[in-house]
């Protein structure tokens, strides 16, 4: 990858990244779980709620990530928040580059992940998702690694990251449920050849996952409810994904025209191109990214139509933003294929680009002015 591309692009993050971040960082009720654990954690070894309960409700890597920060708390997070959010941009500017057979279309998407809004987003909350997106791009970059050159260091590392993956957010699951489909489907060579591998690949991850699930059902203050929205809820999430993938694609506006039913019907158009984008691809590693995709996405909506997650636009631009990178590299790679007959296209993808640009502006703007956690937070 040229020097130019990497310096600027990272630069052009960094400037939108330290605009957003200058006033500090936001918070939710979520963050003020995480900085509880993150306390209790350093103090005491034992992960707790505010109210001194178990902490439970999610994964426990990042609170434990926190802990050694805790006496300059605002210091560490941000710059937490920082380095995740920059390796994330490096493993999926690598894979783009790796990925896209033309050069101008793996530099604009280097480029176009560098002013991704729903990383802005989540790198200027105390939310877990910058680690988890930084995660899933280190693993997706070690997994590519491995199946080109079958190093044992990539499938070790690939290991590492895919059992982090869930102790982060438990919704990694998802995402490695969509790789297992994908190595299935794509890589069936791959199974044949080395099954005593992938075998100990899903146990470590398995095993690893499940001893945290079951300590989590039992010390757990409360049992998890499990209460379907039905049918409305359906199409109300249906329309909230809807609108936020048809966001990241052209300008939208969510309070004016198209109305919210319009996005309806718009998601099962766009999870059926990008499923056609998959079956077109002759990229392997593209397909497998493809599957994970629709797989996560897929997944999510069943859980939070069970009222397992969030449950507006807002939510879903930020559990869907770990799968962003992926999404904007099997749209590029299916511009690719077009572009020997379609000549013109390099000139409309030139100019989509100012549209991330300007989202980008916007959002670190909304990010400066947004109202910041007040620090040293309470702790249990």
């Amino acid at each position: 990858m040229p020097r130019a591309v990497v310096l600027l692009s990272a630069a052009a993050l960094l400037g939108l990244l330290w605009y957003a971040l200058a006033p500090g960082l936001a918070g939710t009720s979520d963050s003020r779980f995480y900085l509880a654990a993150a306390a209790s954690w350093a103090g005491s070894g034992r992960l707790l709620n505010p109210d001194g309960t178990p902490y439970t409700s999610w994964g426990p890597l990042y609170p434990v990530l926190l802990a050694p920060g805790v006496e300059q708390e605002r210091a560490w997070t941000t710059a937490l928040q920082l380095l995740s959010t920059l390796l994330c941009w490096a493993g999926w500017s690598w894979l783009a580059w790796q990925l896209l057979p033309q050069r101008y279309l793996a530099t604009g998407l280097v480029a176009a992940l560098a002013v991704a809004a729903p990383w802005l987003v989540t790198a200027k909350f105390v939310w877990s998702e910058p680690v988890f997106q930084a995660l899933f791009a280190g693993y997706a970059s070690c997994l590519y690694a491995y199946l080109r050159n079958r190093r044992f260091s990539w499938w070790a590392a690939a290991t590492v990251l895919g059992l982090l993956l869930p102790l982060q957010r438990m919704s990694g699951l998802f995402l490695l449920l969509g790789v297992g489909l994908g190595l299935l489907v794509y890589y069936g060579y791959e199974w044949r050849a080395h099954w005593r591998r992938w075998l100990i690949h899903a146990l470590v991850i398995g095993l690893g996952n499940g001893a945290w699930l079951l300590y989590a059902k039992r010390a757990a203050a409360t049992p998890e409810l499990y209460r379907s929205r039905g049918w409305q809820g359906l199409r109300e999430t249906l329309g909230d994904y809807g609108y936020v993938l048809t966001r990241w694609l052209v300008p939208v506006q969510q309070a004016g025209w198209p109305k919210h039913w319009l996005f309806e019907l718009i998601l099962p158009v766009l999870l059926l191109s990008l499923g056609y984008a998959v079956w077109r691809s002759r990229a392997p590693f593209v397909r497998l990214l493809g599957t994970v995709v629709l797989c996560y996405l897929l997944c999510h909506i069943g859980t939070t139509v069970m009222s397992r997650a969030g449950g507006n636009v807002y939510d879903v631009e930020r559990y869907a933003a770990v799968v962003y990178g992926a999404f904007l590299l099997v749209l590029a790679e299916a511009a690719a294929s077009l572009q020997p007959r379609r000549p013109w296209l390099r000139w409309v993808l030139a100019l989509w680009l100012l549209y991330p640009v300007a989202r980008a502006g916007r959002v670190a703007h909304f990010c400066h002015q947004m109202q910041v956690l007040s620090w040293p937070t309470p702790r249990p």
